[in-house]
């Protein structure tokens, strides 16, 4: 379950330099060709403390992801302890706002290839959710780690592509165009057409 960690104050600015490093390295270099090396020289940082924080460069961006998803997570869950009442539409628009809040972070994860870490951080945020999101979508235990995995990956999918194309809708605009789709394509996969006319 998501947790905010309890961090020292140097190992968070640490990740912070490391982050903002590898981003200014980014505008200039492909992923690939960065070297841990020059990483360390533009953080500002030794040896031994980029490897006390990190094992390999993936683990910048890996961290980066995870802290995102735990702060966001934090906040979520705070709002739904005092708002009992909001539904998963509120959980849909407050990502895609936090999204388009984390610009330089979804640049960076589409840029180093690591896409998959925010499939996985929205996946898990729908397995925390699971007994809400299930009530929405109500589907058959045998096909529902599959449907968590189109609904995560289509998530993904459309930020990915928004961030892509400029951001042309509003965060609200987006979160609204991902569930219609997403009730339609249920609805067309799992029954009840009529559905679609509500």
């Amino acid at each position: 379950m998501y947790q905010n960690e309890k961090i020292d104050m140097r190992v968070k600015y640490t990740r912070e330099w490391t982050f903002e490093a590898l981003c200014r390295l980014l505008e200039g270099k492909k992923y690939e060709n960065i070297r841990i090396t020059e990483i360390i020289k533009k953080a500002g940082i030794s040896r031994a403390t980029f490897y006390r924080n990190f094992s390999t460069k993936d683990d910048i961006i890996k961290i980066k992801v995870r802290m995102f998803f735990e702060d966001f997570y934090v906040s979520v869950f705070e709002h739904f302890l005092l708002q009992p009442e909001e539904d998963e539409q509120f959980l849909i628009q407050s990502f895609f706002k936090r999204i388009d809040e984390e610009e330089k972070l979804v640049d960076t994860v589409i840029k180093t290839n690591l896409e998959y870490l925010m499939v996985s951080g929205i996946l898990e945020l729908i397995n925390l959710r699971r007994e809400q999101f299930y009530s929405i979508v109500k589907i058959n235990k045998k096909a529902e780690s599959y449907t968590m995995e189109i609904v995560a990956s289509s998530a993904w999918t459309l930020l990915s592509k928004w961030h892509r194309s400029g951001k042309e809708e509003s965060p609200q605009e987006l979160s609204n165009i991902y569930s219609s789709a997403f009730r339609s394509v249920f609805i067309a996969l799992y029954g009840d057409k009529e559905e679609l006319n509500k």
